[in-house]
């Protein structure tokens, strides 16, 4: 798990770009009648928000309301490498 956590945190801007690339795409998509990819990331990210996103940001010195909108948006990609630093703290 421990090289997962790094590899997340190597390439986190790269990450973070093609994840709003995804959020453009799948508005794209929705606003021409197909809000699926919208929907899955919502799916995914609602549950992961609440069970991990908000205690990991709580844990970290987060606001309720950073840690929901960066789970929401990034999901594991934000949590991630939050949850690295605070394991080599």
């Amino acid at each position: 798990m421990e090289k997962i956590y790094a590899l997340v945190a190597k390439t986190e801007k790269l990450n973070y770009v093609l994840v709003l690339g995804l959020w453009v795409l799948g508005g794209a998509l929705t606003l021409v009648g197909f809000p699926w990819v919208v929907l899955a990331i919502l799916a995914m990210h609602i549950p992961e928000t609440i069970f991990i996103g908000i205690p990991t940001g709580k844990e970290n010195g987060n606001s309720l309301a950073d840690s929901i909108a960066l789970c929401m948006t990034f999901g594991f990609l934000w949590w991630m490498p939050v949850k690295h630093k605070l394991l080599q703290k």
